[in-house]
């Protein structure tokens, strides 16, 4: 069964109907960790509350850099604290992430996250994010909920610094994607006819299916390329590009959802092998490339090795 519901990515869809009620906070863990037995490594802060007679609810709080994201590992994170803390219950708690930047301060996304309930090993499927603000988690708690990563948070291990080498790929010649999520709107294979389609009739409107059909890449697109021009001319080194792109005004005018998407294509680069037809494949970002695709970008910036 389907437990929730699917918005349109842009305005914030608020709670849904019967969701909402008064719960106390039962459990504050800073450094939550999947099981050793989980396909993901990966830590978050996990806050649960509970009432009598409703359904619990779990606040998952991440930053950048601690293993899998609560995006990839949506399904085994939110499997993992249903299994562990409410085997009973024949349905998981409702699940809302915050996912944060490396500076553990400015949200990247806010979501309520919704799965379809099966059987098996891997009872949860098909994760569709419901954008919410953080005042829509305190109403859903029914008091004010803890946005920090908390005091307990131990930062990940500085990863070895690499120099990001910056590119401007033609969305129709990169790879072929293969999202490991293949829903209805995310199905494997992109034709060389639906490439091209797609750039003679572009689709620039926001779509209900997931989040990385909820807005437009064309926009978010043209402006990380014209940002990275600009601070490449500006001399500004990768390690301050954040500070950079959090003064800038063309980063303040974007809707929440392109801030979001441009963040991720400056600090979780798209990176692929190289141009279609020659080699498939990703290190990383086949499924806004296929979004993109979908919708009909030209240009996106990738990172190049």
């Amino acid at each position: 069964m389907m437990v929730g519901m699917s918005s349109d990515g842009h305005a914030p869809a608020g709670v849904p109907a019967g969701y909402a009620g008064r719960r106390e906070r039962v459990l504050d863990e800073h450094m939550y960790r999947l099981p050793p037995a989980t396909a993901f490594t990966a830590t978050f802060r996990l806050q649960l509350f509970t009432a009598p007679g409703q359904r619990p609810v779990a606040v998952a709080t991440q930053v950048m850099g601690e293993g899998a994201t609560l995006i990839n590992a949506a399904e085994a994170c939110a499997t993992a604290v249903w299994h562990q803390f409410f085997p009973a219950d024949a349905e998981p708690p409702i699940w809302v992430q915050r996912f944060l930047s490396e500076a553990g301060e400015k949200p990247l996304a806010i979501a309520l996250v919704t799965f379809v309930v099966g059987l098996g090993e891997h009872p949860l499927s098909s994760p569709t994010w419901r954008k919410i603000r953080d005042e829509d988690i305190d109403t859903l708690i029914g008091q004010p909920v803890d946005r920090s990563r908390g005091s307990g948070f131990v930062p990940p291990e500085p990863e070895p610094i690499r120099e990001v080498h910056y590119d401007t790929a033609l969305v129709a010649l990169l790879p072929q994607p293969r999202p490991f999520r293949e829903t209805a709107c995310m199905s494997a294979g992109v034709p060389w006819w639906r490439r091209i389609g797609r750039q003679l009739i572009p689709r620039r409107g926001p779509r209900s299916c997931c989040w990385y059909h909820g807005g437009d890449w064309r926009t978010v697109s043209a402006v990380a390329i014209r940002l990275v021009r600009q601070a490449q001319a500006a001399g500004v080194a990768h390690d301050e590009l954040e500070a950079f792109l959090m003064g800038h005004a063309d980063f303040e005018k974007l809707s929440a959802w392109e801030q979001a998407a441009l963040w991720s294509l400056l600090f979780d680069t798209i990176r692929p092998y190289k141009p279609w037809p020659f080699r498939d494949g990703y290190n990383n970002g086949q499924h806004r490339a296929q979004a993109m695709i979908d919708a009909g970008v030209r240009r996106t910036l990738v990172e190049r090795d």
